[in-house]
C-alpha cells in the first residue's frame, strides 16, 4: 500500500510515517517514485505504536529494533530480552511517578501559598464616606441621606442613600445600585463570571482584532499617563470587565476618584473582586445604573474615559452617549475615548439604521465638536474586513462589515 493508505490505516500522519522512515524504524520498498508499505512495515508500525503506549521513546525503540534486527533472536532470547526491557521500563515509570508525586505536592504547596497571599493582601472596597458629597438623587438632583448598616474602614459596604422625593438607592457589598436598575438584575452571584473569561476570549477572538483592541487600549493608557490626575474625578461609562482600568489602576493617585458605571451588576462585582485582590487601595466607586441617568451630581467630572462604552451603548440607543452625559461634566473637561467605527456596513449588519450615525467617523467627530470639545489628538486603526463570524464577544461584526477603531483625545476649555 502507498503512504496515504498506510498512514490512514494506523491513524498517523504522513509526516509521522516519513519521520519513522528517517529513523529507519520503518523501511518500505521503493518502486518507481513511490514507497510501498508491505506486511513487514505493518508489523514495524504496530510494534512502534505498542512500545510508545508503554512509555518507550523513539530513540529507545530504535535501539530495540537494532537489537532485534542484528541479533536475530531465538524465541527464548527474545522472551528474556523483552522481560528485561519491560522490568527496566517499569522501574523508570516508578521513578517518574515518584517525581511527579513530589511535583504534585510542591504545586499544591505553591497554590496554598498563593491563596494565602491573596487572602493576606485582600482589601475591602466600598463607597467611601468621604465620597458621599459626589452623589445626588438621579431624579431630582437633591442631596442624599445615608443610612449605613455596615461600614469597614470608612467604606460603606451595606446601606441606603435616600432622597426626600422618595428615591432610595441601595448599597450592597460596596456597590451602589441606582433605582432605575431592576432588582432581579443584581440578585445573581459572582460565579456568573467564569474565571477563565480572558482565556476564553483569547481562544475565540480573531487575533487581528485583539491586536487592534490592545493598541487602542495602549494608546489611551499612554495619553492617560500624561495627565495630572491628582484630585480629579474620572468617569468611565460601560466599564465592563475593566480592561482599561486594570491597566492604569496602580498609577491612580490616592486623591483621585474613579467612577465605574455598568448596568450589569455581575460585571461590577467581578471587577471589584479583582481589584480587591491587588491589595492596593484606590478610590474606586462602583455604580450599577442604566446610562445615562446617574446618581451623581452635575458638573463634577474632570476626565471622561470611554473605552468603547459609547459604542456598546449605541448598539441599542440612537442618542450619542457623551452628549447625554454632558450634564455631569465640568466646563473644563478632558476626554479620552475609543470608538468602534464602520467604514462599511455589510448586508448582514444588525445595527439599526437610525443608530448608524454613531459609528461613522465624520459623524462621531462632528458630535464631539458640537459638544464644545476640541480634538487634540486622534488616531484611526487599520480597517479590518470581516470575512467570517468574529465570535461571541464581537458579535457586532458581521461578514461583509469593514471596521476600525477611532481613538481621540479631546478637551473643552471653560
Amino acid at each position: 500500500m502507498k503512504i496515504s493508505e498506510f498512514s490512514n490505516k494506523y491513524n498517523v500522519s504522513n509526516d509521522t510515517v516519513r519521520y519513522y522512515m528517517k529513523l529507519n524504524l520503518i523501511v518500505p520498498q521503493k518502486k518507481g517514485g513511490h514507497y510501498i508499505f508491505d506486511k513487514d512495515c505493518e508489523k514495524e508500525i504496530k510494534e512502534i505504536l505498542r512500545l510508545k503506549d508503554m512509555g518507550f521513546t523513539l530513540q529507545e525503540i530504535k535501539k530495540i529494533f537494532y537489537f532485534k534486527r542484528i541479533g536475530k533472536l531465538t524465541s527464548f532470547q527474545r522472551n528474556n530480552y523483552y522481560q528485561s526491557l519491560y522490568k527496566e521500563k517499569i522501574q523508570e515509570i516508578k521513578e517518574e511517578i515518584k517525581q511527579l508525586q513530589s511535583a504534585k505536592v510542591e504545586l499544591k504547596e505553591k497554590i496554598e501559598d498563593l491563596q494565602k497571599e491573596n487572602y493576606d493582601n485582600k482589601i475591602t472596597m466600598g463607597i467611601g464616606l468621604d465620597s458621599l458629597s459626589l452623589f445626588a438623587c438621579p431624579d431630582c438632583k437633591n442631596e442624599l441621606a445615608l443610612s449605613a448598616e455596615k461600614v469597614i474602614e470608612n467604606n460603606i459596604i451595606e446601606g441606603t442613600l435616600s432622597c426626600s422625593c422618595g428615591v432610595s438607592l441601595k448599597i450592597k457589598k460596596g456597590i451602589l445600585y441606582s433605582n432605575n436598575v431592576k432588582r432581579d438584575k443584581y440578585i445573581s452571584e459572582i460565579n456568573e463570571i467564569e474565571s477563565e473569561h480572558i482565556e476564553d476570549y483569547i481562544k475565540t477572538t480573531d487575533p487581528d482584532f485583539m491586536d487592534e483592541s490592545y493598541q487602542s487600549m495602549d494608546w489611551l493608557k499612554q495619553e492617560m499617563d500624561k495627565l495630572d490626575l491628582k484630585d480629579k474625578i474620572i468617569l468611565e461609562p460601560g466599564t465592563g470587565y475593566g480592561y482599561f482600568l486594570r491597566q492604569i489602576y496602580n498609577e491612580l493617585p490616592k486623591s483621585a476618584y474613579y467612577i465605574c458605571i455598568d448596568n450589569k451588576p455581575h460585571l461590577n462585582r467581578y471587577l471589584k473582586r479583582i481589584l480587591e485582590m491587588t491589595g492596593k487601595k484606590s478610590n474606586i466607586i462602583f455604580i450599577t445604573a442604566d446610562l445615562p441617568k446617574l446618581p451623581i451630581k452635575d458638573k463634577i467630572i474632570d476626565v471622561l474615559v470611554d473605552f468603547t462604552g459609547t459604542s456598546v451603548y449605541c448598539f441599542e440607543n440612537e442618542k450619542f452617549l457623551p452628549s447625554q452625559l454632558d450634564r455631569y461634566l465640568k466646563e473644563e473637561i478632558i476626554m479620552l475615548a475609543t470608538f468602534i467605527i464602520y467604514r462599511k456596513f455589510g448586508s448582514k449588519n444588525e445595527i439599526d439604521r437610525s443608530f448608524r450615525k454613531n459609528f461613522i467617523y465624520r459623524e462621531v467627530k462632528n458630535m464631539l465638536i458640537d459638544q464644545g470639545l476640541e480634538i487634540i489628538l486622534e488616531y484611526k486603526s487599520k480597517s479590518q474586513k470581516i470575512k467570517e463570524s468574529m465570535g461571541k464577544y464581537e458579535d457586532f461584526a458581521k461578514p461583509g462589515d469593514e471596521i476600525h477603531s477611532y481613538q481621540v483625545k479631546a478637551r473643552r476649555w471653560s
